[in-house]
């Protein structure tokens, strides 16, 4: 008699990343409908359908969880970023297009990040930093491109550039975290403004 053969009991095992991409959105529904300092791992592992457990399989807090939204939204403009740049041809559209598309990457419910501490701040400060170097990698790049064609006089400095989206980022960072979202979206056309200016548009 051959050796037999045991039916595997339960549910198959949920891939990691699956799981990790659960939680993160199970995190964001869980945010959307409450105040964060009230908002627990239980309330995210239970919106997401899953454990405890697995929850710290792959964060270690609550705050770790929210370091790492922030590192997932900033790849995910940088991306996004990128294709408004190839498939926008009037740059002026095309900077009002970027900005509308990184003021709205800021979710609905308010999130103090910079009063994270530890490793989790670290993380988000470096994940700014990423992203803002990104940014003004693209912005160069559509420069210089607009220089070829004879759409520009000159390529600012790159420390001009660097400087207006640092400060844009930083000051969608703020109104962010105090809970002033809609009002940051409303500011587009002044921060469009700022932003053309520091570009000699």
């Amino acid at each position: 008699m051959g050796a037999s053969t045991k039916r595997p009991r339960g549910r198959p095992a949920i891939p990691k990343e699956l799981q990790r991409q659960r939680l993160i959105a199970a995190a964001f529904r869980a945010l959307e409908k409450g105040n964060y300092e009230k908002t627990s791992v239980a309330d995210v592992v239970r919106e997401a359908g899953m454990s405890s457990r697995s929850f710290y399989q792959h964060f270690s807090s609550k705050e770790d969880l929210v370091a790492e939204i922030v590192r997932e939204q900033g790849d995910k403009f940088v991306a996004e970023l990128g294709t408004v740049m190839r498939d926008t041809l009037d740059p002026l559209a095309r900077a009002d297009r970027a900005l509308r598309t990184f003021l709205e990457l800021f979710p609905n419910q308010t999130v103090d990040l910079e009063r994270l501490g530890g490793e989790a701040g670290q993380r988000v400060r470096e994940a700014r930093r990423v992203y803002v170097h990104a940014m003004t990698e693209l912005v160069q790049r559509w420069l210089e491109r607009l220089l070829e064609r004879g759409q520009i006089a000159r390529v600012p400095d790159r420390a001009a550039v660097e400087l207006a989206l640092t400060g844009i980022e930083g000051l969608s960072f703020r109104y962010y975290s105090e809970g002033r979202r809609d009002e940051l979206l409303a500011m587009r056309p002044a921060l469009l403004r700022v932003f053309l200016r520091a570009l000699d548009f």
